[in-house]
């Protein structure tokens, strides 16, 4: 974990803070995920990434993207980090009695659990991430002015493309939608990484690629109801043909 938790430090001090308005900053915390030990005994690791976090980490009223930037008096990047990594260690809820609540209103945490149970891997062997490290007030940073949107793009895929060569999984699941992430996803691939190549196409619902031995595919948002349950079942499908048990 050492190795990605410097990866997160270096890049953050590298924030240009110039492209935003810190008098406007209504950041969310940065997102940082760090794997659990289950993901590495899993017999398929998997990614699933969402679009952007939703108040993330905002409640404690300290976490704004200057926080990360280590420009708040006292505050290091690398405490910001540790925050940040102790934060994700604690997004799953644990009961009294040890287990894992696995249960949740969030349609995105209902998929996450219905894909490890149709793996029959535990919960904690899949890593969640995020194709954007902040949102902005709860929305989307997308909506943001144009300077200051290109650097959270910047920034969050480098994050990403961190996570990513260290945890080298063998599916990544970008439950994202179409209209607005594809750009992001094809950036991350051709400037970050080392390509993709294109399996098929559903138009605005399944977009199935490969990059390396990743095997990785893009569908709608799990809060997105009608009209892509049949893409999410089939990606779970696909999944387990390929390493069912």
């Amino acid at each position: 974990m050492e190795i990605l938790r410097n990866a997160y430090t270096e890049i953050l001090k590298k924030i240009d803070i110039e492209a935003f308005t810190l008098s406007e900053d209504r950041y969310s915390g940065v997102f940082l995920p760090i794997p659990f030990a289950e993901y590495w005994r899993s017999p398929v690791k998997i990614v699933l990434v969402g679009r952007e976090t939703a108040g993330w980490n905002t409640l404690n009223g300290k976490n704004r993207l200057a926080r990360a930037a280590g420009l708040i008096p006292g505050v290091t990047t690398e405490q910001a980090v540790a925050e940040a990594i102790a934060r994700y260690e604690k997004y799953l809820p644990v009961k009294k009695d040890g287990t894992l609540t696995l249960t949740s209103r969030s349609r995105f945490m209902q998929y996450y659990f219905r894909l490890a149970r149709a793996l029959n891997i535990s919960p904690r062997a899949i890593v969640y991430a995020n194709l954007l490290a902040w949102d902005y007030h709860g929305r989307t940073p997308l909506l943001r002015p144009s300077k200051e949107r290109q650097e959270v793009i910047s920034v969050s895929l480098s994050l990403l493309a961190a996570q990513i060569m260290h945890l080298q999984p063998d599916v990544i699941i970008f439950a994202s939608g179409a209209r607005k992430t594809d750009f992001i996803i094809k950036r991350l691939f051709t400037g970050h990484l080392n390509g993709y190549t294109t399996a098929e196409v559903i138009p605005g619902k399944l977009w199935e690629f490969n990059a390396g031995e990743t095997v990785c595919f893009r569908i709608a948002h799990p809060r997105v109801m009608r009209g892509h349950q049949e893409q999410r079942d089939e990606v779970i499908k696909r999944i387990r043909q390929r390493y069912s048990r």
